[in-house]
């Protein structure tokens, strides 16, 4: 009986047969195949362990991108290339943060968050390939007032290489002196270099960023910045000297405010945008956070002074005027006492006392304004672009705002608007003071209803016209004019047509006579004009005629259109004669009675008379 399938398959010469020889030859290959594509994916798989252990330690972290520096001058925004990390206890070193870089809890940035950084400290970290060798490439915070700041990356050679900057730090020790920091990034082309910035900045919630920009473009932004803050301190300096002399001029207490207060106000943008410890006091890095929060605190206690002297608001309500006087005297003493010991809790206390500052300025202003003060408008117009720039500072320490441009410049864009609002108010505030007792004085020498001068003054400049004379040979004149029908246009019309006629014939005269002739009422109907500067009989002769046309001109000021005619007697000084300076009273006597004769009925109505 044959069994099925357990026969043996045939050999040949001692070797199996072809149907098991293919057979093991399979399953080695199939076992060489396995074994391939095992160490295959181990390969792949470490490579890709290699390679992402490599971007952990080296590249940029996940959910941020590096920066490519090319040809451009910048400025680059660092948003999407910043991590940050906030170091509680503010001291861990760069070597530690490097070295614990995955443990750490870094995370890409978020702009215009605030970071509240009293007793840590900020890390922030990025990384950047420099393309072009050409451009050198800076990093600058643009804020001033940063306490300190550092920017720590390796060089080629491994080693640390430090910039530090900021207002605990004298200007010497900055890697570049500025209003804010400066520093310079690796001038390495081709690898990534991986930068650590370190920020302190307690009190004031934090939340500027960095930016990066060429050289080349960081030298023509300070060149703008420059001309913008010289030219806004250029006009402060400019106004408080103008409100000095018009303090001193008039003796007003408004402008001797007004030049305190925005003397003191410049001084604190001074301190504020960092110029103060640039040029100021560049070594004494302990005056810049005095500096920057007592003069403004300063310069709203001299605002006070000078909006109660302007508007005396004890005239209204005598508790406004004395809860102004208590601001005054506690803003200066509280941040006295921060300068000495500062804490957050003393600065929140500045911030709440500026802040009633504000509103008690207000109050007054407002109060003014209701109560009928007319120079209060100029006031309130004034302060109202300060008062509104203030509110973005005001915002930004009280965390309720991020820095940006207007926390940064808006005081000064206000104060710019301000300067001259306030100086033109209290301008016409004191011309309208001083302007009774100004009429007041000149009544003694200028008539009230020709606007001439009077005999006093006159006699003064023909004593020296007759002392001119004397010394250099020269001829002098005067003429002595009477209106001598201004009596019966008077009884004709009234008095009111004669003074209009009197008005009138001041006015002929003053048009007829050169700028260095002196014009002067000298009577109820008399002008006295004085003649100075070479002149012959002729040509005074002339004038005098000329006078006497001007008035026989019909005009539609006179009723009936009546004509004004005048008598003039002339006394001429010429030749070697000499008339002493003391006898300018007896001559203008001598004229006077001469002119008076006229009026004797003869027709001739101009007599030149030899003094």
């Amino acid at each position: 009986m044959r069994s099925c399938g357990c026969a043996k398959p045939p050999e040949r010469n001692g070797y199996p047969g072809p149907l098991l020889h293919n057979t093991r030859v399979s399953s080695v290959v199939q076992a060489l195949t396995l074994r391939h594509t095992a160490l295959a994916r181990g390969a792949r798989a470490f490579a890709g362990a290699l390679v992402l252990q490599t971007l952990l330690l080296a590249g940029p972290a996940w959910g941020v991108d590096a920066l490519t520096l090319g040809r451009d001058n910048g400025p680059v925004a660092l948003t999407q290339a910043l991590e940050f990390w906030v170091d509680a206890g503010g001291k861990t070193p760069v070597g530690k943060v490097e070295a614990d870089a995955r443990q750490l809890p870094f995370a890409a940035i978020v702009a215009d968050t605030k970071y509240q950084l009293d007793d840590a400290a900020l890390w922030l970290r990025f990384d950047a390939t420099v393309q072009d060798p050409r451009v050198h490439w800076k990093l600058e915070l643009p804020m001033s007032g940063v306490d300190k700041i550092a920017l720590y990356h390796r060089d080629s050679l491994g080693r640390w290489v430090v910039q530090q900057a900021g207002d605990s730090l004298p200007i010497s020790a900055w890697p570049q002196p500025a209003r804010y920091p400066i520093f310079s990034l690796s001038h390495e082309v081709g690898p990534s270099v991986r930068y650590y910035l370190r920020v302190e900045h307690a009190r004031i919630p934090f939340s500027a960023l960095p930016r990066v920009l060429s050289a080349e473009r960081v030298t023509s932004s300070r060149q703008l910045e420059h001309l913008f803050l010289g030219a806004y301190f250029g006009l402060a300096l400019l106004v408080t000297v103008l409100a000095l002399i018009n303090a001193v001029a008039y003796r007003d207490r408004g402008f001797a405010t007004y030049a305190a207060y925005l003397g003191t106000f410049a001084g604190s943008q001074a301190a504020f945008k960092g110029l103060g410890g640039l040029y100021l006091w560049p070594e004494l890095p302990q005056f810049n956070n005095i500096a920057i929060v007592l003069l403004p605190l300063l310069a709203a206690a001299a605002a006070l002074w000078f909006v109660r002297t302007v508007t005396t608001p004890g005239r209204f309500f005598r508790a406004l005027d004395w809860l102004i006087l208590a601001l005054m005297g506690l803003i200066p003493v509280v941040g006295l006492l921060d300068a000495s010991f500062p804490t957050p809790e003393s600065f929140a206390l500045i911030n709440i006392l500026v802040s009633a500052g504000l509103v008690t300025l207000l109050m007054v202003v407002g109060v003014s304004l209701v109560e009928g003060d007319r120079h209060a408008r100029w006031i309130a117009l004034g302060f109202l672009p300060i008062i509104v720039a203030t509110l973005f500072p005001l915002l930004r320490n009280f965390g309720l705002m991020a820095s940006g441009f207007l926390t940064q410049n808006a005081l000064i864009l206000g104060s710019a608007v301000e300067a001259p609002i306030l100086f033109y108010g209290l301008l016409r505030r004191v011309t309208r003071r001083v302007e009774p007792s100004a009429r007041a004085s000149s009544l003694r020498t200028t008539d009230p209803l020709t606007g001439l001068l009077t005999t006093r003054p006159l006699l003064g400049k023909l004593r020296q016209a007759l002392s001119t004379a004397e010394r250099y040979q020269q001829p002098c004149a005067l003429m002595v004019i009477d209106l001598s029908n201004q009596a019966s246009l008077q009884l004709k019309h009234g008095r009111e047509t004669g003074d209009r006629a009197m008005v009138l014939a001041a006015a002929r005269i003053q048009a007829v006579a050169k700028q260095t002739d002196t014009v002067a009422r000298i009577g109820d109907s008399h002008f006295a004009l004085l003649l100075e500067g070479p002149m012959t009989s002729d040509s005074v002769n002339r004038l005098a005629t000329k006078i006497l046309a001007s008035g026989l001109r019909t005009t539609t000021e006179l009723p009936d259109a009546d004509p004004l005619l005048f008598h003039i007697a002339i006394g001429y000084l010429a030749g070697p004669v000499r008339l002493a300076p003391e006898r300018a009273q007896a001559c203008l006597d001598s004229m006077m009675q001469a002119v008076k004769e006229m009026n004797d009925g003869s027709r001739k109505a101009i007599r030149l008379i030899q003094l």
